[in-house]
């Protein structure tokens, strides 16, 4: 019997907790746990006090699994009562030697259920992990490769519950707490290797607890100033992520790699100057230079945290064609903070009335990235996410939809550019459908409901909501009879929607069905 299930086995013997044996003794529960699953191992102070507890002798209660001091039996008194007690002053000497070595070898390792030893670890190796500071000693899990079984030895009482689920990769998704609020999060997957069971943490989130932190003792609620002065310039500003899944609404966040780990990623998400979430993720898939400084999303940080964007690549205003005019508008309202509203508008007015002519070939190529294709997917992300159009940018919209170079998966990615646009303002999306620009646009007016109609099938509540708008408008003087016929045409898209198989639909208001 190890010393940890001596104490456990005296402690139910009493009829107490975990918890309340921790309170007598001034520890906490997590410590008694560690005590009697042999993890850890009681200083002399607190042998001594639990000794006192359980109403036994030190000696007893670390005795080895060879000798039981409870059942042991009594010495035989000397025969006659009289002269030295050899025998009694071995017994002390040997109580004492084996207290001595029990001591010495709890101090240096703990002895697992199965009896195989395995030492402590001290602490993260790498700054890629979350420590849990509410525990004694902390602990952490770390990116990586980790044995045991989950949560890997690490008790998280967080509030909510934990939900389990696969991932898109196979990997073991745990996530505990509420997404909309403070939440946990740890990915990863598994194998075997000689009969142990490895797993490969693949990602650590949190958006809450004050009491998880990064190994340099960043966590929710730290200030600028604290990261900035913790990784220094190593970090990589970053603009802004868009979209329903990130983690958690910030300003801006920092990323943070290493050579020795090139693969992992710490990124700290902040909001007016807090921290106001953690991730720490594995990147392969995204490559090793997902967060290397590329012109569009991330830049070098000065002393004081700012981003450094005094090393921006533009093309110059010169002789510039369309495809260059867009990419030097876009660039200029997604890094210079300090825009006259002159301004903005001027380069806002600078992408819109370009995109029809502009080649995304040629655009991917001017963002100086190691992988040209996160050029068009920002500048797309970007289009996708104003919070406004005017119909005239709605107009330049549409007739973008058919731009140079726009094929394949970015052609997808540019139907949900338009089914931004129509879900913004569906009646002013048919009027510039029905605006006669001179030129034979049957074949793009044909492509823009087609794509339109399919963009925004993916949220139907936003598809319900435009059918509403356009029903409002139809048959009022708020439309001329051209406007009015091609806003049944769009409507009919809008509530028959086909999964993208419009080849049967009708092309023109002409066509409608009666």
């Amino acid at each position: 019997m190890t010393l940890g299930q001596r104490i456990s086995e005296y402690r139910k013997k009493l009829g107490i907790s975990q918890e309340e044996l921790g309170a007598r003794l001034g520890v906490s529960r997590q410590a008694v746990s560690k005590w009697e699953t042999d993890i850890a191992s009681p200083d002399m102070e607190n042998l001594l006090a639990l000794s006192r507890e359980f109403g036994i002798s030190v000696a007893e209660l670390t005795a080895t699994p060879e000798e039981t001091p409870m059942e042991a039996p009594a010495p035989e008194p000397s025969p006659t009562g009289k002269g030295f007690p050899w025998k009694g002053l071995c017994f002390a000497l040997l109580a004492c030697v084996l207290i001595l070595g029990v001591l010495w070898w709890n101090a240096r390792s703990h002895v697992e259920p199965s009896s195989s030893a395995q030492e402590e670890p001290e602490g993260p190796q790498t700054d890629f992990a979350l420590v849990f500071d509410w525990m004694e000693p902390p602990e952490f899990l770390e990116l990586g490769e980790q044995q045991g079984e989950y949560p890997f030895g690490v008790d998280l009482f967080l509030q909510g519950p934990d939900t389990v689920l696969t991932g898109d990769n196979g990997e073991t998704v745990h996530t505990l707490g509420d997404l909309d609020e403070d939440h946990f999060r740890l990915s990863y997957s598994e194998y075997e290797d000689s009969g142990s069971t490895y797993r490969g943490i693949t990602l650590l989130e949190c958006n809450g607890s004050k009491e998880i932190s990064t190994p340099r003792g960043i966590h929710i609620g730290s200030t600028r100033a604290d990261v900035v002065t913790a990784y220094g310039t190593d970090l990589v500003y970053c603009l802004k992520e868009e979209g329903d899944d990130i983690l958690v609404p910030h300003d801006y966040y920092y990323a943070y790699q290493t050579e020795a780990a090139p693969t992992y990623a710490l990124c700290l998400f902040l909001q007016d100057g807090l921290v106001v979430g953690i991730r720490m993720e594995n990147v392969m898939d995204m490559g090793l230079d997902a967060y290397a400084v590329d012109n569009l999303n991330t830049f070098p940080i000065l002393s004081n945290g700012d981003p450094d964007f005094s090393h921006r690549r533009e093309p110059e205003r010169k002789d510039m064609d369309e495809t260059q005019i867009v990419y030097s508008a876009w660039n200029q309202l997604v890094t210079n903070q300090n825009l006259s509203a002159e301004d903005r508008y001027g380069y806002r007015r600078d992408v819109f009335t370009n995109l029809p002519e502009m080649d995304w070939q040629e655009f991917m190529q001017l963002g100086g990235s190691d992988d040209p294709v996160t050029t068009a997917e920002a500048f797309a992300d970007w289009l996708r996410n104003q919070e406004s159009f005017s119909e005239g940018e709605i107009y330049y919209i549409q007739r973008g939809s058919m731009a140079k170079g726009l094929d394949g998966a970015y052609s997808e990615n540019y139907d949900s550019i338009l089914a931004a646009a129509l879900a913004y303002d569906p009646v002013g999306f048919a009027k510039q459908l029905a605006y006669d620009s001179g030129a034979d646009e049957s074949q793009l007016r044909t492509h823009v409901l087609m794509s339109a109609a399919y963009g925004i099938d993916y949220t139907p509540a936003r598809a319900s909501a435009a059918v509403e708008k356009l029903d409002a408008a139809i048959g009022t003087n708020a439309l001329t009879e051209e406007e009015n016929a091609w806003a049944r045409l769009l409507r009919y898209y809008l509530a028959n929607p086909n999964d993208g198989d419009y080849s049967d639909y009708p092309k023109t208001p002409e066509e409608l069905p009666s």
